[in-house]
């Protein structure tokens, strides 16, 4: 694959991954209260409190090394394993904050669908890189291109999660339970 689709594909996941650990550190509380939340053990909490967002924050690192690959693979298995965790508790009838750091946003099955497709934009950025027919290296304005795209990337991302915080059925399903 194009190292500038791979640079691309690694930044994203690379920025979403750092944004979750800095959330999830900044405010160890709360996502210790998410973990309790998916049925975590209490005795687990506490190590799970700090591996899971270093954890994050280690593949973000990784993405951007020599190590992008392994990077990719270790982010495209965290994913799907959140994923997986989200669509067993719907699929028992618990609706419950995603816990994926910073703001509150209910558990869907559209999140499910979300991490399923952040898992293959993982899996691209584990492609090994293809030889440019130029044979040119990425250059500054490959790079600029990246960061263009990493930054509406980022943009459209925020935007889709302000979308389904708006949803007025996740409204109801709160007014429901509150009553």
């Amino acid at each position: 694959m194009d190292a500038l689709i791979l640079v691309i594909a690694a930044g994203c996941i690379a920025a979403l991954l750092l944004h979750a650990a800095v959330a999830k550190l900044g405010d160890r509380e709360a996502f210790a209260q998410h973990l309790a939340a998916y049925g975590v053990p209490e005795a687990a909490r506490p190590l799970l409190a700090w591996a899971l967002p270093l954890g994050e924050g280690a593949l973000a690192l990784g993405l951007v090394t020599p190590w992008r690959a392994l990077a990719a693979a270790g982010a495209a298995v965290l994913l799907l394993l959140y994923g997986a965790a989200m669509a067993w508790h719907l699929s028992q009838g618990r609706v419950l904050d995603c816990g994926c750091g910073g703001d509150p946003l209910q558990q869907s099955w559209t999140l499910v669908a979300r991490n399923v497709v952040l898992a293959l934009l993982a899996a691209v950025a584990a492609q090994p890189v293809a030889p440019r027919p130029d044979a040119a290296a990425l250059g500054a304005g490959d790079f600029a291109v990246a960061a263009a795209a990493v930054l509406l990337a980022a943009l459209i991302y925020a935007a889709f999660n302000q979308l389904l915080r708006q949803n007025p059925a996740q409204h109801a399903t709160r007014s429901r339970r509150s009553a």
